[in-house]
């Protein structure tokens, strides 16, 4: 399967291995709170509802991104981190069910943004997975933007 990836600029260093583990550390624990906070925003829907569902196959992309990352991280012969990154508190501090959806579509271009600057700077393996990821985020965007369309639809906060 051939990945959307975006041009890559060649001014810039490839990563050292330190660099890059570090960087797939950062976003192993960016992953991991969001897959945390999904499990929060579904509490608020009523299981197995359209928005439930939807939001449901982003968790699900979330928890796999965090194996993927963990799987780079260990072929590059280090451990990889426990933590979870400060994005979890964040939205858990917003108020309302679109709100939260919205937050997290925030999040998700905030690691998208991430990804188009470190890709160029991978290795060939990690930028294939990271390229995976980004498609992935971008998905999710797209469904949490239906979504909080749909909450501001039915008059919803």
């Amino acid at each position: 399967m051939r990945l959307d990836i975006p041009p890559m600029p060649t001014s810039q260093p490839a990563y050292s291995r330190d660099e890059q583990v570090a960087f797939l550390n950062r976003m192993l624990e960016a992953e991991r709170a969001g897959a945390t906070a999904l499990l929060s925003i579904l509490d608020q829907h009523p299981r197995s509802g359209e928005a439930w569902s939807a939001l449901r196959r982003i968790h699900a992309d979330e928890a796999h991104n965090c194996v993927l990352l963990g799987k780079q991280i260990q072929r590059l012969g280090a451990e990889y981190s426990h933590a979870t990154g400060d994005f979890l508190g964040k939205l858990l501090a917003v108020e309302g069910r679109r709100a939260r959806i919205e937050f997290l579509a925030q999040g998700l271009r905030w690691a998208v943004k991430r990804f188009d600057d470190a890709l160029p700077r991978l290795d060939p393996e990690a930028r294939e997975a990271i390229a995976g990821i980004r498609a992935s985020h971008l998905r999710s965007i797209e469904t949490c933007e239906s979504v909080a369309r749909t909450l501001a639809e039915a008059g919803s906060q």
